[in-house]
Order: C-alpha cells, then structure tokens, then sequence
C-alpha cells in the first residue's frame, strides 16, 4: 500500500472484539493482515463470553464507544454483535461502523426456536447499521444477505493480505 493510499483512510482504525477471540479467528487474521499493510488500528477487547449476551461484554461496549472519537472507523468482531446491539444506535451517526463477520449465530442448531428468533434480530438490527459488512466467502454473504443487508454494502475478503487489500479499498471508499 501507497502513503497517497494510507491517508484517505482515518488516523487510526479502531477494533472492538471479544478479549478471548483466539488467534486464529478471522477477525484477528484480518485486523493483523491489515496492520500488515501499514494501517494503526486500536483494539478494545470486551469481556464477557461471547456471542452469548453477557452484561459485562454491554456495559464494556458502552463504555468503549462512548469514548471513541467522532468520525472513528470502528472494525466489530461479529461475534461481538449481540453484546454491542444496545450500545450501537447511540453511536451510529458519530461512528463508522464496520462489521467483520465469519459466520452468524442466530441459525446456529443448538439455539432453541426462540433464541434462534432473537438472536435473528438482533444480529438482522445491527448489521442495519453497518456502513460495510466484511465477510470471508459467499456463504456468509447469501447469509447476511438473507437478513436484508444489500450487496453493495458487503465486502468479500478472505483473511490474508489479498483480502485485507480488498477491506482497505472498501474503507477508503465512501463509509
């Protein structure tokens, strides 16, 4: 990546992921691929088991956001999403959101019909929210599609430096 390239994204890129996402998550690979590429980015990590809802992970989130800078260019984990879906309405105008999403939880087959039906709508509300919508392959994106998320705001990106090229492009677009 170019420094003309490297100055149209923010000053730094800041990260909020669960603290116990292990190494080999997709939103590490990419936030590291990324780093890779010359881009700073902050990491704020939640406590809390995720993506089960978890008080401390909410009160973390709102906390965490509530401090960010306005005009920030926020990475989620997704599995963070459900623990950030309180705090993100607040703050979706002042920030820039931007999902990193390697599956969703709400068809998750150990779910019972009602959290299945909950979680479908909370992951469906937030993604409502993104600016863009990064996601690993195709499946994902019919996925995230199917809860009404527009294609042009998704971003296809598998985790390496190939892809966090493609997140950066995309980021440096119109978020």
């Amino acid at each position: 990546m170019t420094m003309q390239n490297q100055t149209l994204l923010p000053p730094a890129i800041h990260v909020v992921m669960p603290a116990s996402l292990p190494p080999s998550s997709y939103s590490r690979r990419m936030m590291e691929a990324v780093r890779a590429a010359g881009v700073e980015m902050t990491a704020h990590a939640l406590p809390g088991q995720h993506p089960q809802i978890d008080p401390s992970a909410i009160l973390a989130a709102d906390v965490t956001l509530s401090r960010l800078p306005d005009g920030a260019t926020v990475l989620l984990d997704g599995d963070a999403l459900a623990n950030l879906a309180a705090s993100l309405p607040a703050d979706d105008r002042r920030l820039r959101f931007v999902a990193l999403v390697a599956h969703l939880h709400w068809n998750d087959p150990a779910l019972g019909t009602e959290e299945a039906a909950v979680r479908r709508n909370l992951e469906q509300g937030v993604l409502a929210l993104m600016r863009r919508i990064v996601v690993p392959d195709e499946v994902t994106a019919a996925a995230v599609q199917e809860l009404g998320v527009p294609d042009h705001r998704l971003v296809r990106a598998s985790a390496g430096p190939a892809g966090a090229a493609t997140m950066i492009d995309a980021l440096q677009g119109n978020l």
